[in-house]
């Protein structure tokens, strides 16, 4: 491959992840305006509840749309479901800019929401399709450092502009995605599974740089035509060990990613810090936790394709369960006969564990799973295995983010995070127990290697009962 075909490839990875950069300004988008809305410095005022539905309503879009977003790309192509986001995401900024109601607000974010899970469905798949596999992975990486980048962006401008200001600056976002998406290619993968071959080589010859793709298209014709074999429908996923170890897989490690704190800390960073810190406030800090997101990330996208998804994964699970165990700890101790002198004394420690939860989630659990998703499933079932993954990932976000508030007033922060501690290392125990290495495998030799996971006895034997 060319270096002209990176560079394509490396272009076609930034534009369709802009949909993520703008669901990672929505993420984002409550951590600037809480406190505005608080403070009575928005077009209009917000009880505490309202403002607690704001937030999750978002989770909620998350859910509804993956399923969906999952038919759409097998029907309209990869490409026309990822450039539809920029409409929809138009809109969602259009609302929160132009309707000062609360109701305004529930309808965009429950809209961002969707286009949220229709990012994480679609997106994973299209870049898996088109990327060679030396790159993959890095290139899978980029989707997830798009969501950071977007979080950053809200993050830094958020605390120095007018909440009019902060809307209307995100607004332009959409349109320049939807500006540049439109004129990508489709995704060779998608054409052949629709018989058109002529289309799908010029693609492939595009994505390349140029080039002899014949040899290259004919393995992907041969691995479409096989995957293509059995009907394309939730039960081949769930009568095939093959493709349910792979789900396995793609599941526990996005439980573990939403169920592990992120969505908490993200959202209730101003609760969780005390009010005196000895070096930075309580928004430098979430800057800071944003940049940290973004640099991490960048730091485990130059290792995942030399170091491999299975390392950086166990890794992070087990670095997060030992930072929200300090959490736990900490947050115990403070309720305790000698609170006041923990407070007092260790302050810097819960700033210190949420910087280091950055630094250990960019550093694997926050982008392998996505990388896995685009790397792990036969093109027959791919858009059903990706709604599931997108799924789980809105569920576990919506219900940490509901019975975080109520659990750490009427229990304690110290329950939440115990309940965040138990997940991370049950999730490090599943990496490290079922979760096979991907790296610089092509699809086929990652289906094989599955297949071997499961027995091939027993894979045969579940072909026959079809």
């Amino acid at each position: 491959m060319s270096k002209k075909g990176v560079y394509r490839q490396i272009y076609v990875t930034l534009v369709a992840t802009l949909s993520i950069f703008i669901s990672g300004m929505w993420l984002g988008w409550p951590s600037s305006v809480v406190e505005k809305f608080v403070k009575h410095e928005t077009d209009f005022n917000a009880t505490m509840d309202e403002l607690s539905w704001i937030v999750a309503t978002m989770d909620l879009g998350n859910v509804i749309s993956p399923l969906l977003a999952g038919h759409l790309m097998d029907w309209l192509g990869r490409k026309p479901s990822t450039a539809v986001l920029g409409p929809l995401f138009m809109i969602t900024w259009a609302l929160a800019l132009w309707v000062p109601t609360a109701w305004a607000l529930y309808t965009a974010r429950l809209l961002a929401g969707m286009g949220k899970g229709m990012s994480y469905t679609v997106v994973p798949v299209y870049l898996g399709e088109i990327a060679s596999p030396t790159i993959r992975g890095a290139l899978g990486s980029v989707f997830c450092l798009q969501l950071h980048f977007g979080f950053l962006l809200e993050a830094i401008v958020g605390p120095l502009v007018s909440y009019r200001m902060l809307n209307a600056i995100s607004a332009v976002v959409p349109i320049l995605f939807f500006a540049t998406v439109v004129w990508l290619p489709e995704s060779p993968y998608y054409l052949l599974k629709r018989e058109r071959r002529p289309e799908a080589a010029e693609c492939l010859q595009w994505f390349r740089g140029g080039g002899d793709v014949d040899h290259e298209l004919d393995r992907m014709a041969v691995n479409v035509r096989q995957e293509m074999e059995n009907r394309a429908t939730f039960r081949e996923l769930f009568s095939s060990r093959k493709d349910m170890r792979a789900l396995a897989i793609v599941v526990v490690a996005c439980a573990t990613q939403r169920a592990g704190g992120i969505s908490c800390i993200m959202a209730y960073s101003a609760l969780i810090l005390p009010d005196d810190s000895p070096l930075l406030n309580k928004h430098q800090s979430v800057m800071l936790f944003a940049i940290t997101l973004v640099v991490a990330n960048f730091v485990a996208v130059g290792l995942v394709d030399r170091v491999g998804r299975k390392p950086l994964l166990f890794i992070s699970e087990v670095g997060m369960g030992v930072v929200t165990l300090t959490f736990a700890v900490y947050f115990f101790c403070s309720r305790s006969g000698g609170g006041e002198w923990v407070v007092r004394e260790l302050s810097w420690l819960p700033y210190l564990c949420h910087l280091s939860f950055a630094v250990m989630f960019a550093a694997g659990v926050g982008f392998v799973p996505v990388v896995f998703l685009g790397e792990m499933f036969p093109v027959n079932i791919r858009s059903h295995c990706s709604a599931i993954a997108s799924i789980t990932l809105a569920f576990c976000s919506f219900v940490t983010n509901k019975i975080f508030l109520f659990v750490s007033n009427h229990y304690g922060f110290y329950v939440m995070f115990t309940l965040f501690t138990v997940v991370n290392f049950s999730g490090a125990f599943y990496t490290y127990k079922y979760v096979i290495e991907t790296k610089g495998k092509t699809f086929q030799e990652i289906q094989e290697q599955l297949q071997e996971t499961v027995g091939p006895r027993r894979e045969k034997s579940d072909q026959n009962d079809n």
